[in-house]
């Protein structure tokens, strides 16, 4: 019994934290977006309630273009999207000694807002697929 007392903390303990490292389910929305910004693959790692389906229904009704430029800062680069009170930054980040850039989706729910973050994951250079030489 005393066994079992001791065993029973470690075995939630490895649950919980079995459950924090687990890929966190992002929408295909905000996946594209963010591939569509970056020309990147996104690849996410956390997931954030602050999603809503308002955030959704805009981020997919907004075109690519309506993003604004990049603008460089030290080792960070940031796109803005504003639409009306709402607006959206997408923050890449790169690491001296990481080998891929973060990138952190965030939403401000009017302009005196603090940041709420949506999404956040790491970029890869997207695979191209190599091309089939026609049969002869």
């Amino acid at each position: 019994m005393k066994n079992l007392l001791l065993f029973l903390p470690l075995m939630v303990i490895g649950l919980a934290v079995n459950g924090q490292t687990k890929p966190a389910a992002t929408p295909q929305a905000v996946i594209s977006v963010i591939e569509g910004i970056t020309a990147k693959q996104f690849q996410p790692d956390t997931a954030f309630a602050a999603l809503t389906e308002e955030d959704e229904t805009l981020l997919t009704k907004e075109p690519i273009a309506n993003w604004g430029l990049a603008q460089e800062s030290g080792n960070m680069v940031y796109y803005n999207l504003i639409i009306g009170t709402r607006s959206y930054q997408l923050l890449i980040v790169r690491l001296p000694k990481a080998s891929l850039p973060t990138a952190t989706l965030l939403r401000f729910t009017n302009p005196k807002s603090k940041p709420e973050p949506i999404a956040r994951g790491t970029l890869k250079p997207k695979e191209e697929k190599p091309k089939q030489e026609p049969k002869s």
